[in-house]
């Protein structure tokens, strides 16, 4: 059997002029097909439960690699120098305050 999952990350900037722009907020959405069993990815709020938060991971782990790939293949960022500005990312977001909520997303 071979199936899709999305995973989809929006985030919300904001913007002064002569700033850097700065993350609002970021909202994330895993997306199964119909043919799996939600109650394996979802918990009761709709939110993803053990298995869909290691399914929307996978998602933006996988999405992060052919991005890094993909921009090597064309000569745009060196790999390895991507990847620890990709760290370098993932740290700064964990110094920062995070408020986790349910929001409805437009698909």
């Amino acid at each position: 059997m071979e199936f899709k999952i999305e995973g989809k990350s929006i985030v919300t900037l904001g913007y002064k002029k002569g700033e850097r722009s700065s993350v609002i907020s970021t909202d994330i959405h895993l997306k199964i097909p119909k043919e799996l069993d939600e109650d394996m990815y979802f918990n009761k709020e709709g939110l993803p439960n053990k298995e869909g938060t290691k399914a929307l991971s996978q998602c933006f782990i996988q999405g992060l690699v052919a991005n890094i790939h993909q921009a090597h293949q064309k000569g745009l960022r060196d790999s390895a120098e991507h990847l620890r500005y990709v760290i370098s990312e993932l740290e700064r977001g964990f110094i920062q305050v995070s408020d986790v909520s349910k929001r409805n997303i437009d698909e």
